[in-house]
């Protein structure tokens, strides 16, 4: 039948940006993938199961921040092939992920639209080749532009009207178009064709890669774009063949052979057959692979480009009219193949009797037993980001003949080019500008409008189980377990925007539209209960059973008993607070996001050790995320002083650029440096980040983001990377590295700052921070036991440590190349700690973590365990261990499928 419907998955908030799923039920189709969408998805109705596509409206971490997590996601949920469509700068983004993106087992094929304006390459009234199409869907692009001015390379200013030569520089040049031109930004190639990555690489720039001289920024235009063609075959090497189509010339059929060679694996279908064969594609030099990418444009690479954005157009199957088989009958038509051919659009001939004992040919067209065809619906998904791309938008629909007949007041044309829904990513000041209400109002009075908008959203609870926890535990203890931070109204009153279309609606998660048979937007009735903002909307706190109540009552009178008798003693860092933001492992849960932890030193600035994809939500939710920036998240933004990433594992530091890209917004600007201490694959891809958007790295005030080389701060000595890699980028020179090191020091009062060499899987840091007023804190990172750690962080006040294992899984553990809870306790003990939180539980554990084994309570340090968004003062450290047993009770009643059993007695 070809229903299909396309849903919102996650909406605008704190946590995520808006996220489309269409659904075919036979496949799916995913539309923009922010920071976090992994986590709203799993904690969804949906599945990642049939996922065929992913298509993003501009490259960046505003769209793109998730891309890495879906797709591993997507992967270990058995999806064999996965294509990537977006605009130019999207081979770019992906190939940034290669230190730490890698699947042997899944297909991916990126395709990058071309970037000239539509109507300046469309041939009269010829359809523009679809960027995508399968037996379900055709999919067509609209790069948009944003006007710019010629000063100083900012969007025209958002108050004054545009002049017609801005609205016409980016769109009205016929074959050879261009951008927006600024004497101060990047602007990309200009393309009027697609580039994907399924035709094989030349083999000359494969050849060229092995000489010890290459450079692949050395490399521009076509070229350059084959070498980050060559990364993504190298992070995903299982690849679609190319048919030897007899068309191809000698050479390209010579190219193909040589990628084929002997490297072809079979894949078998599900009865047995063998399907087409797939190609592991050869990879470059780990060395080469990992030297910096060619430039995406020309000009200095510290100056973000200016990219367009995409628009799509989103037109499902034509159905064929249902066949008519008694008028087939009354025709004489005979049954067989001959009907099929008739339902499929032929006309037939066949021989029939005349009736007087005679044979007769008789002629029958489709239209004569096969009612008429339902013309195909479309979907239009539109990304404004700023008021500045609506003129480019605009004229994309006015002058091109194809999108034209897909904006209009024409019944007619409606009826040929139906579009059942709008949705309008609508950036900071689009909805409410003029023109662009203009622009909604000339679509069909029968188009439903769904507008995705920050300032018209109310920045709701995405994650409603993890906030459920919390407010539980809340009643137990406030101050260190803060209700998440969020808000029932928006900024600006949807309600209160006039000049919309009628059949204008806000988008808001599990919002479904069904496109075929068409219906108007709805709530999707299998979406999963969301008990927290149910009970936001009256104020209420979810309720405690009377034995929860009972054992919170109980602990509360211990703790008070306790803090009356003055004990215990006030130490040296008592005052310093660890805010765990992320305490799963690997991938996100409901109840636990990846890596996260903030240490803020009052009076200094705060640390911030690993930061997982979505970081940045964790801290919003935390510390409240003011509309105006100049309170809450902010203060704690401009507060950070230094992230501390430990290895290339995309759980533990996918979140960075977004929060230094949230960094670079701030008005007014840090008034001090922030310092990445990272290896050499972390500073590489922020520097080839910094291409695309703005992260900071080249803050002329010196305030901005300064590179330090984690490897230079090593507790016996810098561990080397590949040859000619010491030298190839600034932030590879030890001494260097060292000195802003020390700045780093002076700024948080700390005496040192050291990496420790761990035992994990890759080359990973923990680090032992010592403060000057005496107190210090180890931390492991990701690692089994050590003893470097041990030797390193001798006397630790504070040990975060890895507990990703129960004690009876320790081979498990020791393959995986973690920790058990128990060898975690092991450790402190060991080291002479005289507190141990444990972080980083494996995502068997979605409530409370494993039992902690046998040991006797002397030889222990003060053990707590992590909760996201928790906020544990050092010198409240023993209510959190007292509280334990309390906690175990409300985790009980959160409903887990299998109930979670944890021996806390033998951790107080």
């Amino acid at each position: 039948m070809h229903a299909w419907n396309v849903s919102v998955l996650s909406e605008t908030t704190s946590d995520t940006d808006s996220t489309l799923l269409v659904d075919f039920g036979t496949a799916k189709y995913v539309f923009n993938a922010s920071e976090a969408v992994g986590r709203s998805w799993l904690s969804s109705h949906h599945s990642f199961r049939k996922t065929k596509a992913l298509f993003l409206t501009a490259a960046g971490t505003h769209r793109c921040g998730g891309v890495s997590g879906l797709l591993m996601l997507c992967a270990d949920a058995a999806v064999s092939k996965v294509d990537i469509v977006g605009p130019y700068g999207l081979m770019h983004y992906l190939a940034t992920m290669r230190g730490y993106t890698y699947r042997s087992t899944m297909a991916v094929k990126a395709v990058e639209a071309p970037s000239a304006p539509v109507q300046s390459i469309q041939e009269g009234d010829k359809p523009p080749q679809p960027i995508f199409k399968d037996d379900l869907l055709t999919v067509y692009a609209i790069p948009v532009y944003p006007a710019l001015t010629e000063t100083d390379g900012q969007p025209d200013d958002m108050d004054a009207e545009p002049t017609q030569e801005s609205v016409d520089r980016p769109l009205k040049r016929k074959r050879t178009p261009s951008p927006p031109v600024s004497s101060k930004r990047r602007t990309p190639p200009i393309t009027d064709h697609m580039f994907d990555t399924a035709s094989p690489v030349p083999r000359t720039l494969v050849t060229r890669s092995r000489s010890p001289q290459f450079e692949p920024r050395s490399l521009s235009g076509e070229e350059a774009q084959e070498w980050r063609k060559l990364m993504l075959q190298d992070m995903f090497p299982m690849q679609e063949p190319v048919p030897l189509d007899p068309a191809h010339s000698k050479a390209e059929k010579a190219r193909l052979a040589q990628v084929r060679g002997k490297k072809v694996t079979t894949a078998h279908g599900p009865e047995g057959e063998p399907s087409q064969p797939r190609i592991h594609v050869q990879s470059v030099h780990h060395e080469t692979r990992l030297r910096r990418l060619p430039p995406l444009a020309e000009g200095d690479a510290n100056i973000p480009s200016v990219l367009p954005t995409l628009a799509y157009l989103l037109v499902g199957p034509s159905v064929r009219g249902k066949f008519d088989a008694k008028k087939a009958q009354a025709l004489g038509l005979p049954k067989g193949p001959i009907r099929g051919q008739l339902t499929a659009g032929e006309t037939v001939t066949f021989e029939v009797d005349d009736g007087q004992g005679g044979k007769i040919m008789r002629t029958v067209r489709p239209e004569d037993c096969v009612g008429p065809s339902e013309i195909a619906q479309s979907v239009l998904i539109l990304d404004v980001p700023t008021p500045a791309h609506i003129p480019s938008l605009v004229a994309s629909f006015e002058e091109s003949p194809f999108f034209s007949r897909y904006r209009t007041k024409s019944e007619t044309m409606r009826v040929e080019h139906p579009v059942h829904a709008v949705f309008h990513l609508c950036g900071e000041g689009v909805l409410e500008d003029e023109r662009y209400k203009d622009f909604m109002n000339g679509f069909s009075d029968e188009t439903h409008h769904i507008i995705s908008s920050r300032e018209h959203t109310a920045n709701k609870i995405t994650f409603g189980r993890s906030a459920i926890a919390q407010a539980k535990l809340h009643q137990l203890d406030a101050d260190m377990f803060p209700i998440p931070k969020y808000s029932m109204t928006p900024a600006r009153d949807f309600s209160s925007v006039t000049g919309l279309p009628a059949k204008a609606t806000l988008a808001h998660r599990d919002l479904i539209v069904h496109v075929r048979p068409p219906k108007p937007p709805m709530q999707d009735f299998k979406a999963k209960e969301d008990e927290f903002n149910t009970l936001a909307e009256t104020g209420a706190l979810p309720e405690l059973s009377d034995l929860v109540k009972e054992r919170f009552a109980e602990v509360k009178v211990q703790v008070s008993e306790r803090a009356g008798r003055g004990s215990p003693a006030e130490q040296p860092g008592d005052d310093i607070v660890v805010t765990p933001l992320g305490t799963g492992s690997a991938v996100p849960t409901p109840t636990r996001n990846v890596s996260g932890t903030l240490i803020q030193i009052p009076g200094h600035g705060s640390i911030l050790l690993d930061c997982g994809e979505g970081t940045w939500g964790q801290l919003a939710r935390t510390f409240g995320d003011d509309p105006a920036r100049t309170s809450g998240v902010w203060d704690v933004l401009r507060d950070l002083k230094c992230i501390f990433l430990s290895h290339m594992h995309g759980d533990h530091h996918m979140g960075v650029s977004k929060i230094l890209q949230m960094r670079a917004q701030m008005n007014p600007p840090p008034s001090e440096p922030l310092y990445v201490v990272g290896q050499r694959p972390h500073l590489m891809y922020l520097v080839e980040r910094q291409e695309l958007e703005d992260l900071g790295l080249a803050d002329p005030t010196g305030n901005g983001v300064v590179m330090i080389l984690s490897d230079a701060l090593n507790w016996r000595s810098p561990r080397p990377y590949g040859r000619n890699t010491m030298s190839d980028e600034p932030f590879m020179e030890f001494e260097n590295a060292r000195q802003n090191a020390h700045a780093m020091c002076r700024a948080l009062g700390l005496q040192s700052f050291t990496t420790v060499d761990v035992a994990h899987r890759v080359r990973c840091y923990g680090c032992v921070i010592h403060h000057a007023d005496g107190w210090s804190i180890a931390f492991s990172a990701d690692t089994m036991p050590t003893e470097n750690l041990v030797k390193v962080g001798r006397g630790a006040t504070l040990l975060i440590h890895e507990s990703s294992m129960s004690p009876e899984e320790e081979q498990i553990a020791r393959e995986k190349a973690h920790s058990t809870s128990a060898q975690a306790i092991d450790i402190g003990r060991r080291m002479g700690a005289q507190k141990l939180l444990l972080t980083h539980f494996s995502a068997r554990y979605p409530g409370m973590p494993p039992r902690q084994g046998d040991g006797e309570e002397s030889d222990w340090p003060l053990i707590g365990l992590a909760f996201d968004y928790s906020r544990i003062r050092l010198g409240d450290m023993w209510k959190l261990n007292m509280y334990l047993p309390a906690i175990q009770h409300a985790f009980d009643e959160l409903g887990e499928e299998d109930p979670l059993e944890i021996d806390l007695t033998k951790l107080q």
